[in-house]
This record gives structure tokens, C-alpha cells and sequence, in this order.
């Protein structure tokens, strides 16, 4: 097994951004002959999301087939070292059973990092530690003055509905930001939810995240 690797999100996303280019640009769909790519299983997806993942499924992600990923061990934005910071990640594969990558500063995950179940009991029995594991702090390093995508957390949450960033820019913006230094706090936040401006599902991994 290779040191490291890239994190298959990052290919779901490129193929996901050629569709929406082709798309706007009225381009026929490739016909994609063969055997398929990916590998989807309802009974994990049933598991993950009842525990609070988020699916690739949800985000029209999963043109490769399941995967989850659980957002609340997503660094800030700016922890990156190498690459963008990416959260602990189960994916459905293609051999059978599942793949697990835990959360990086880098976007890319050590082989000590990262595993194979063969079954979905096997996994399921090991989901709370899989959950709390955490990027430890001396991994990365948070700059003097952090960065957000926005100024406010309305202004990130605009970005978002708009479509100007991705889900876990989103979630790692919320749960990271310093409320305590806009007017309203973390009430913003909240009324995004009430509104339908941010999902359930991103809304409680955004608490998550914030309580640890």
C-alpha cells in the first residue's frame, strides 16, 4: 500500500464540475460504457446517515458510488499543509465492504491511517471510535489571524445557498468561527437552519463539530 493518497472525493468532484461544464455549455453527456465505477450499499447508507454522516448521495457526489463523511472532525479552512484539510471518510468499495480514511491536514491520508472493512457489522463496530478520532494539534498550524469565507456567519451562509462554496467549507467555517466576536453569535447560524438555508444533516454537524 502506497504512504499516502489522495482522497476520492477529489475525483468525485472533478467529474461532478466536468458534468456541470458540459452542462452549461450544452454539450451532449458522454455515454460511459462498461463496468460501473462505484459501488453503492443501503444498508450502510441507512447506518451512517441515521448516526449523522453526510452522504455523497445528498450532495450529488456519488457518480463513483457511496461515500460519507463526517464533518465534524473537519479542520478550519487555513489548517491545510499541503493541500486542503479533508474530514474522516468512509467510502463503499468496490472490491467489497468499506474503506475508512480518517480526517488530514492535507488532503491526503497515511497508510496508518486508513483502513479496510470487510463487512458492514465490522465497521459499525468500531463507528465510535472512528467518530471521535481527531487531527492531532501539533499536525497543523492555525495562522495568527484565521480566514473564513466569509466575514459574518449570514455572509457564509449566503455563500453557501448561493453556491459559491462547497458543504465542508461551509461546516468547517460554522464550526470553527469566532462568534463571540460578531453581534448575534452564533444565532445567525441557527436561523439559517429554522430558515432552510442549511440542511438538518449539516446543521447538527456543525454542533457536533463545535462540541468536540
Amino acid at each position: 500500500m502506497p504512504k499516502s493518497k489522495p482522497r476520492k472525493k477529489a475525483a468525485a468532484k472533478k467529474k461532478q464540475e466536468r458534468r456541470r461544464f458540459h452542462a452549461g455549455a450544452a454539450a451532449p453527456e458522454p455515454e460511459i460504457t462498461g463496468a460501473e465505477q462505484g459501488t453503492w450499499d443501503d444498508d450502510a447508507h441507512e447506518l451512517l446517515v441515521a448516526r449523522g454522516w453526510t452522504a455523497y448521495r445528498d450532495l450529488e457526489m456519488d457518480q463513483l458510488g457511496d461515500g460519507w463523511e463526517w464533518l465534524p472532525s473537519q479542520l478550519p479552512l487555513d489548517a491545510g499543509v499541503g493541500g486542503e484539510p479533508g474530514p474522516t471518510s468512509v467510502f463503499a468499495a468496490a472490491e467489497g465492504g468499506f474503506d475508512v480514511e480518517l480526517a488530514s491536514a492535507s488532503g491526503s491520508v497515511a497508510a496508518d491511517r486508513s483502513a479496510h472493512y470487510d463487512t458492514l457489522e465490522e465497521l459499525a463496530g468500531d463507528l465510535d471510535a472512528i467518530e471521535a478520532w481527531r487531527v492531532p494539534d501539533e499536525e497543523y498550524v492555525l495562522p495568527e489571524v484565521p480566514a473564513f469565507s466569509g466575514d459574518t456567519p449570514e455572509e457564509i451562509c449566503r455563500l453557501w445557498t448561493g453556491g459559491m462554496i462547497d458543504h465542508w467549507e461551509l461546516v468547517a467555517d460554522l464550526i470553527h468561527f469566532p462568534y463571540d466576536e460578531v453581534p448575534g453569535g452564533f444565532a445567525a447560524v441557527e436561523r439559517a437552519h429554522r430558515l432552510g438555508q442549511v440542511s438538518t444533516n449539516l446543521y447538527e454537524a456543525v454542533l457536533r463539530g463545535r462540541a468536540g
